[in-house]
C-alpha cells in the first residue's frame, strides 16, 4: 500500500513536467548530448542512438521508483540507491536546461545501477575476490532497459521484475526464505537457549525444553506437534530434530547440544537475515542458467561440489578445502581442460618450506628415509627425469627456491590417483587424495589450497562426458593401474568449474542451510551493504551521491 501511495503521489507531482516537453527540444537534447559526453562510455552511446532525447517522463519516472521500491523484496534496499534523494529530485524539475539533463542522465544511470544490481550483483564480485574474473553477459542492463522502455509505461516496472533477477530456482527459494526469516524477525526472533555443563542430547533433561522444542520447531527442523518428553528430557525425536539442526549448520550431526550447536542455536535470526540477502547477491554473480546448463560447482564455506547437466543438480559430493588463515581456496572460476591419471605432484616451494621440509628434518627415519617413504624427490626443474641426494644442504636449497620437489605418482601421492586441471595462477585443481578420511569430518579446511574430492570417479566420469571410450570401470582401472604415470588425456570440450563461497545456500530439498564464514568473506559483504550484523566466535580451527555506471 505504501508503494502504491509513494507512486502515486510522485506521479501527481510530476505534471509539471509538462513544462519541460514544451521547453525547447534543442536546448535540452544539447544538454543531455553535453551530460553524456561528460558519463561517457556507454551511456553517450546509449544516449546518442536515441538522438539525445530525454527518455524519463512522469509515469516512467513513476515505473522506476516502484521498480526500486519492489527491490527490497529481493534483499536490496532502495537506500542503497538513494531513492529518497532523487525522487526529491523527480519533484522539483529545474527550468535549467542543464541541471535538467543532468537528473535526465543519473536516472538513466540510477536505472541500469539498479538493473544490474538485480540482474548480476550490487556487489562487484572482483571487489571482493580479486581473482575472479568478469563473466560475459548475454544480456546487458542497456538491454534489458531498453526492452522495458518499448514496454507501456504502466509495464516499465512489472517487465524488469519478471526479467531481470536471474531464473535460478535457487534465486527463486533464497528470496521466498529472506520473506520468512524477515517475517521470524519482525515477530521478535527466539530467544536464547542456556547452556550445560554437557552436551545435553536424547535421555538427558534440559531444563529449557520447551523453548528448545519451539526455536527447532521455528526453523522446520521438528515439524508436527510439541514432541514428547518425560520428566523434561530431551527425546529421540527432538535429537533427530537437532541433527537436522546441526546438519544445516555444518555441524557434526551427533543430536547434543554443545558448544558449537548452541553458539548456531543463539545466533540471531536479523544476522540470518543479514546472511540470506548477501547470499542471494552471490548467486547473482554466477551465468544464467540457460549461459552454463552444464558445470561444476564447489561451494568452499559448505566444502561441497556440485554437478549441474541441463539446468539441474545431477550430484553432490564432499571436498576438502584450503586451510583457514593459512591457505585459503581463492574465489574464482576457469575450464577444466586436462585430466591426469595417476599424477606426479609438483611440490610449491612455499608447501615445501613451510611443510614439508621441516617434516622431513624432524624425522625419526632422517631426511633421507622420510623423502623415500614418502616418494618426494629433490630436482632441478619440474621436468627433470633424474633427481638429487635427498642432503639436509639439498632440502634447504629447496626452501631457498634454489632447488624444486616433486612427488612421485601411485597411492600415497597428495593428490590421489586423478587430477582435474583448469588454467589458473593460484596453481590451484581439483583431485582426488591420499586421506579419504577426512571427508568424515564435518569440517574440511585442511588442504594447501587445492580442492580434494570424495568421489574422483564419478566426477571423472561428468568431466569426460565427450570424450569416446571411457566408463566408469576404465577410469577406475586406469587409476589402479602401476603402469601408468602422470597420463594425460586431453577434453575434447571443456567443463566450466566455479569455486564460490556461498555461507547459506538452499539445499536440494529446499531446505536452507547456513555454514560458518571460515574465511571472514561475509563481513566484506557485509560492509558493501551496510549491514550490522552479530560478532560470531570465530570457526574452529544529503546530496545526491554519483550514481555507479552499469558494468
Amino acid at each position: 500500500m505504501r508503494s502504491k501511495h509513494f507512486t502515486l503521489a510522485l506521479l501527481l507531482s510530476l505534471t509539471c513536467l509538462a513544462t519541460i516537453r514544451q521547453a525547447s527540444a534543442q536546448n535540452i537534447s544539447g544538454a543531455i548530448q553535453a551530460e553524456a559526453a561528460k558519463a561517457g562510455g556507454g551511456i553517450n552511446s546509449w544516449y546518442k542512438a536515441r538522438n539525445y532525447a530525454p527518455v524519463w517522463s512522469g509515469e516512467h519516472l513513476g515505473g522506476l521508483a516502484q521498480f526500486i521500491q519492489s527491490l527490497e523484496a529481493q534483499g536490496l534496499s532502495p537506500q542503497l540507491f538513494q531513492l529518497a534523494a532523487w525522487d526529491t529530485q523527480w519533484r522539483s524539475p529545474s527550468t535549467d536546461p542543464g541541471a535538467r539533463a543532468r537528473v535526465e542522465v543519473g536516472t538513466t544511470q540510477l536505472a541500469l545501477y539498479a538493473i544490474q544490481s538485480l540482474a548480476y550483483g550490487f556487489v562487484d564480485p572482483r571487489q571482493v575476490h580479486p581473482k575472479w574474473a568478469e563473466i560475459p553477459r548475454q544480456v546487458t542492463a542497456y538491454q534489458f532497459l531498453d526492452q522495458a522502455l518499448q514496454k507501456p509505461a504502466s509495464q516499465f516496472g512489472s517487465h524488469l521484475l519478471q526479467v531481470v533477477p536471474p531464473q535460478d530456482t535457487r534465486y527463486q527459494e533464497l528470496v521466498k526464505t529472506l520473506a520468512r526469516y524477515r517475517e521470524l524477525n519482525r515477530l521478535g526472533g527466539w530467544r536464547d537457549l542456556p547452556a550445560t555443563a554437557k552436551p545435553a542430547g536424547p535421555g538427558t533433561k534440559y531444563s529449557a525444553l520447551n523453548l528448545l522444542t519451539s526455536r527447532l520447531q521455528a526453523e522446520g527442523d521438528l515439524p508436527g506437534g510439541v514432541a514428547k518428553s518425560r520428566k523434561g528430557e530431551i527425546d529421540n525425536r527432538t535429537g533427530e530434530a537437532i541433527k537436522s539442526f546441526q546438519f544445516r549448520h555444518g555441524i557434526e550431526p551427533d543430536g547434543s547440544i554443545g558448544a558449537e550447536t548452541l553458539t548456531e542455536l543463539n545466533t540471531a535470526v536479523s544476522h540470518r537475515v543479514n546472511e540470506i540477502i548477501i547470499n542471494i547477491d552471490r548467486l547473482r554473480w554466477m551465468p544464467r542458467t540457460w549461459d552454463v546448463a552444464e558445470h561444476i560447482e564447489v561451494n568452499i564455506a559448505e566444502s561441497a561440489l556440485r554437478i549441474y547437466a541441463n539446468q539441474r543438480e545431477t550430484a553432490v559430493m564432499k571436498v576438502v578445502v584450503g586451510m583457514k588463515g593459512i591457505s585459503e581456496t581463492p574465489v574464482f572460476h576457469g575450464k577444466v581442460q586436462d585430466v591426469y591419471f595417476r599424477p606426479t605432484w609438483n611440490v610449491p616451494t612455499s608447501i615445501a618450506k613451510r611443510k614439508l621440509i621441516p617434516a622431513a628434518l624432524s624425522a625419526p627415519e632422517g631426511p633421507d628415509g622420510y623423502m623415500r617413504t614418502n616418494n618426494y624427490q629433490i630436482i632441478t626443474s619440474y621436468g627433470s627425469s633424474g633427481s638429487l641426494p635427498n642432503s639436509v644442504d639439498n632440502l634447504n636449497k629447496v626452501a631457498s627456491g634454489g632447488l624444486l620437489m616433486r612427488q612421485g605418482s601411485g597411492p600415497n601421492n597428495s593428490l590421489g590417483l586423478i587430477k582435474f586441471i583448469f588454467p589458473n595462477d593460484s596453481a590451484v585443481y581439483l583431485h582426488d587424495t591420499n586421506h579419504p578420511e577426512l571427508f568424515g569430518r564435518a569440517d574440511r579446511d585442511y588442504s594447501s589450497g587445492c580442492v580434494r574430492v570424495e568421489r574422483p570417479v564419478d566426477l571423472a566420469m561428468f568431466i569426460l562426458r565427450h570424450n569416446p571410450g571411457w566408463s566408469a570401470q576404465s577410469v577406475r582401472a586406469t587409476m589402479d593401474d602401476p603402469a601408468v604415470n602422470d597420463r594425460r588425456e586431453r577434453l575434447s570440450k571443456t567443463t566450466s568449474v566455479y569455486l564460490n563461497y556461498w555461507t547459506c545456500t538452499i539445499m536440494g530439498d529446499r531446505r536452507v542451510r547456513f555454514d560458518r564464514d571460515i574465511y571472514g568473506h561475509d563481513n566484506t559483504m557485509f560492509q558493501k551493504f551496510g549491514l550490522q550484523t552479530q560478532s560470531l566466535p570465530p570457526a574452529q580451527a544529503p546530496g545526491v551521491a554519483p550514481v555507479q555506471a552499469a558494468r
